[in-house]
């Protein structure tokens, strides 16, 4: 019995293996396929430009994707990931294309790793509102459970078609952290850490059980004018007062669908086919069928894509927690950044650089390894920075010494402070039977252990420490905004603002989005408007991603709620392995806004 059972056990492994294996040679054929057999798409005179909004929009470029290829060969949808660059071209080379007769936007947008943020979503409502501008081409919406998101984006639209049962959820904005000290006190883990900047909450996360009162009165601020942006767009579709559309929110939440018609939100209900009607009279289909010609967004911008020779402004992406070294998917690794923008300053074709900032920040070590190379590259061609959703802390370490500084009003910026942060397992191991002992040279050898909480006299030191990288950070700041020091310290102190304070406050210098810093670094560097433009770094291929990561991921268009809330508690676990920082020092955003 027992030889029987190493052979079922050990056939089991081998048929496991066989079709491992047999899975990933699939997976690896069609990614060679979706990789290399890409024909050109073709555009069909009175076409039908669909933008479906169920998509991912980042800021760096997008590439096939190892979670597109294993759901293509699992026969599943994953979720589409638009440039951010890319789409606003493609929008507007379909302003002038003639064979394009309107612009269709459906279903609800997605988040991943900081993408589909506001102030993202600003640049691509004004593009949506130029295109109807310029070509005098409708724009038509269908929605059936749109966020607040999806609303702010559908409302430049002439018409927006909802299905009857359709919700619109339209209740705010929130911030909702989640507080660590109780779990950490349950578990036996202990947490020290010291901060400089009396708003600088990052680590509250960590060692309270709630919002602190200076942390509430910063979050407050800022999500005011986040959704003070938000009601003055939507309402002026609808045609109410700010006031009464604030009333409406506050007394209804959930709007069904014949409640967002009433209230103007909407301008029609209705199911597919009418919409299919709607389009096909558009696009003036003369087809018994119940069908219009159409291309997709994404088929349009590979029709569309841009030359890639000669003279360029070179646009590089820092999108996603800053981290010290290489930094994985959907991290900034300081090392690696760094390494491309040296490359890029000694390129003789690169005329000036646009860093393009997406980041809550992270490490102050990888933080200053960035700016340091930026500076170098300052010293011979104009470096202009466009911040995206968030250019925080660390986002903000690394912009600070840009010739101009462009945001958005909805784009969170400052939390210039430090915290730093260490934690230990002394408890839990020792509950656990686990005890330690050390042997050493000298008094401070063990100091960055993780099995003991650290002394007093090493906290002095880390606080020390702190401090003198928040003094760094306020110099650095003052200097490259050309302000007062007594002016930086006092709008510091780690307090987060909107776009539209952070201009008021000096922080940046303009309102304005991507292709305004673009068309801005092109007149600096005496470039003409047909500029050539590259991003940095290049988008990864199929293979270089699975060889990193092969781990397969799910999603749908319309997710549910508690879903939504588990996978963003894991994701807040998994962000404690970022704090890599072989000091603990840390210039990072406290949380993130979300959208209900």
């Amino acid at each position: 019995m027992k030889d029987f059972l190493k052979m079922f056990f050990a056939s089991l492994a081998a048929m496991a293996m066989v079709c491992f294996g047999g899975f990933l040679l699939m997976v690896i054929f069609v990614g060679a396929i979706s990789t290399f057999q890409t024909p050109e798409p073709v555009v069909k005179k009175g076409s039908v430009l669909v933008f479906d909004m169920s998509a991912n929009i980042q800021d760096r470029p997008v590439a096939i994707t190892q979670e597109q290829i294993i759901s293509e060969a699992l026969g599943r949808g994953g979720v589409q990931s638009y440039s951010l660059r890319a789409l606003l071209n493609a929008i507007e080379a379909a302003a002038d294309d003639t064979r394009i007769e309107a612009l269709y936007l459906k279903g609800s947008l997605q988040s991943k790793n900081y993408g589909s943020g506001f102030a993202a979503l600003k640049e691509v409502r004004e593009a949506i509102q130029s295109f109807k501008e310029v070509s005098e081409k409708p724009v038509i919406a269908n929605l059936v459970y749109p966020s607040d998101k999806d609303i702010y984006l559908a409302s430049v639209a002439d018409k927006i078609i909802m299905n009857p049962e359709g919700l619109v959820m339209n209740a705010g904005m929130a911030s909702e952290p989640m507080y660590y000290a109780g779990f950490f006190k349950k578990y036996g883990i202990g947490v020290q850490v010291t901060k400089a900047g009396e708003f600088k909450s990052a680590a509250e996360t960590f060692v309270l059980e709630k919002m602190s009162a200076p942390a509430r009165v910063a979050t407050q601020a800022l999500l005011d004018d986040l959704w003070s942006e938000y009601v003055e767009v939507v309402s002026a579709r609808t045609g109410m007062s700010e006031d009464a559309f604030q009333s409406l929110v506050d007394d209804k939440g959930l709007l069904n669908a014949r409640d967002a018609m009433e209230a103007g939100i909407v301008d029609e209900l209705g199911f597919s086919d009418s919409v299919i009607r709607e389009l096909k009279e558009v696009s003036g289909s003369d087809s018994e069928k119940l069908d219009f010609e159409s291309i997709s967004l994404d088929d349009y911008i590979l029709a569309s894509r841009e030359s890639q020779s000669g003279d360029h402004i070179a646009v590089v992406y820092a999108e996603g927690p800053i981290v010290v070294g290489e930094g994985g998917e959907g991290q900034i690794g300081g090392s690696r950044l760094a390494r491309e923008i040296r490359e890029i300053r000694q390129d003789k074709e690169v005329k000036a650089i646009v860093l393009r900032v997406n980041s809550p920040g992270g490490s102050a070590l990888a933080s200053e390894v960035i700016q340091h190379e930026l500076r170098l590259a300052n010293e011979n061609i104009p470096v202009i920075v466009s911040m995206g959703t968030v250019a925080a802390s660390g986002g903000y370490w690394i912009s600070a010494y840009a010739d101009k500084i462009y945001a958005e009003p909805n784009t969170i910026t400052g939390s210039i402070g430090v915290i730093g942060m260490f934690l230990n397992f002394k408890e839990i191991a020792n509950n656990h039977g686990f005890t330690f002992d050390v042997v050493k040279t000298g008094k401070f050898a063990d100091a960055l252990s993780a099995t003991r909480p650290k002394s007093t006299e090493e906290m002095a030191i880390v606080q020390r420490e702190v401090n003198d990288v928040y003094s760094d950070f306020l110099r650095k700041v003052a200097e490259g905004r050309n302000q007062p020091a007594e002016h930086i310290a006092k709008i510091a102190e780690g307090r987060v603002w909107s776009g539209i304070d952070a201009l008021e406050l000096g922080l940046v210098d303009e309102m304005g989005g991507l292709e305004d810093a673009i068309a801005y670094a092109a007149e600096t560097a005496g470039l003409g408007e047909d500029v050539s433009v590259r991003d940095y770094p290049q988008a990864k291929d199929f293979l270089q991603e699975l060889m990193e990561n092969f781990t397969p991921t799910t999603s749908v268009e319309y997710s549910s709620p508690i879903l939504d809330k588990i996978e963003s508690t894991i994701d807040e676990i998994r962000s404690v392995s970022q704090f890599n920082d072989p000091k603990g020092v840390y210039a990072v955003l406290p949380y993130r806004i979300e959208a209900h």
